[in-house]
C-alpha cells in the first residue's frame, strides 16, 4: 500500500502535468508572442520539477537510502537503487538542469527549450510518477516503450 503522504504528493504532481499539457500552445509563435503564457508555463515546469525532487527526497529518506548531495543527486541515488531506468535518470537530471535555469536564469532562458520541453518532454515527467508509484506499490515499474525510445534522443 502506498503512504497516504506519497500519494498525495504523486496526485498533486499530475495535477501539475494535467494543467501543462492543458496550456500547450498550437505552436512556437503563439507561445513566444504570449508573454503570460511563456510565464505560467516557466513557473509550472518549475512547481512540476520541484514536486519531483520533493517525492524523490521522501522516498530516499523513507527508505533509508543515501542522502543526495545535490538536486541532480536526487535521481541518481533512485537510479542506483533501480527505482528509477538509466535514461529516465537522465531525463530527470535534465529536468534539473532546466529547473536551474528557470530559477536561477530566467533572464536569458531560451524559449525554445522551454516550449521544447512542454512539446516533448512531459511524458517525462509523467513517467517518474509512474516509476514512483510502481516502486511504492511493490508492483514491476514496466517503462512505456514511447518514453524508452524518446530518450534514446
Amino acid at each position: 500500500m502506498i503512504h497516504p503522504a506519497l500519494d498525495a504528493k504523486l496526485d498533486t504532481l499530475e495535477l501539475y502535468l494535467t494543467e501543462l499539457r492543458e496550456l500547450q500552445p498550437s505552436n512556437f509563435d503563439a507561445y513566444e508572442r504570449d508573454k503570460m503564457l511563456r510565464r505560467y508555463s516557466e513557473r509550472m515546469l518549475h512547481m512540476t520539477i520541484d514536486a519531483c525532487l520533493r517525492i524523490g527526497i521522501d522516498v530516499l529518506t523513507a527508505e533509508n537510502l543515501r542522502a543526495p548531495e545535490n538536486y541532480h543527486d536526487v535521481f541518481i541515488a533512485l537510479g542506483e537503487h533501480n527505482i528509477l531506468t538509466l535514461p529516465l535518470v537522465h531525463s530527470m537530471t535534465m529536468m534539473v538542469e532546466l529547473r536551474n535555469l528557470l530559477v536561477y536564469e530566467y533572464d536569458v532562458l531560451d524559449h525554445m527549450m522551454v516550449y521544447s520541453v512542454l512539446k516533448r518532454r512531459l511524458d517525462d515527467l509523467a513517467e517518474f510518477a509512474s516509476a514512483i508509484r510502481a516502486y511504492a506499490l511493490d508492483t514491476p515499474y514496466i517503462p512505456s516503450p514511447l518514453f524508452e525510445i524518446q530518450g534514446e534522443e
